[in-house]
C-alpha cells in the first residue's frame, strides 16, 4: 500500500486528497470516512461516480455506504 499524499493526489486524482487515497499499481483506493458520500468522492477524485460503481459492484445503493469501507476509484 502506498499513501498518497496533498501533492500527490492532484496528479493521480484530480487534488482533493486526505489520507483516505491510496494507490496500487495502477489502481487508486479510497478508505470511506464517516458522513462521506458516493458523490463527494467522485468530487474529490475527479471521477464519475458511475466509474466508482462500476469498480465496486458490491454497492447496490449510491446513497448507502459504510465508514471504514475500501473503495475503488480508478
Amino acid at each position: 500500500m502506498n499513501p498518497i499524499n496533498d501533492q500527490d493526489m492532484s496528479k493521480v486524482a484530480g487534488g482533493g486528497a486526505n489520507g483516505n487515497f491510496w494507490q496500487e499499481g495502477a489502481a487508486i483506493y479510497y478508505r470511506i470516512a464517516p458522513r462521506d458520500t458516493l458523490s463527494e468522492i467522485a468530487l474529490r477524485a475527479q471521477v464519475p461516480m458511475s466509474q466508482i460503481l462500476a469498480l465496486n459492484p458490491s454497492i447496490k445503493n449510491p446513497d448507502v455506504i459504510s465508514a471504514g469501507a475500501v473503495i475503488r476509484i480508478r
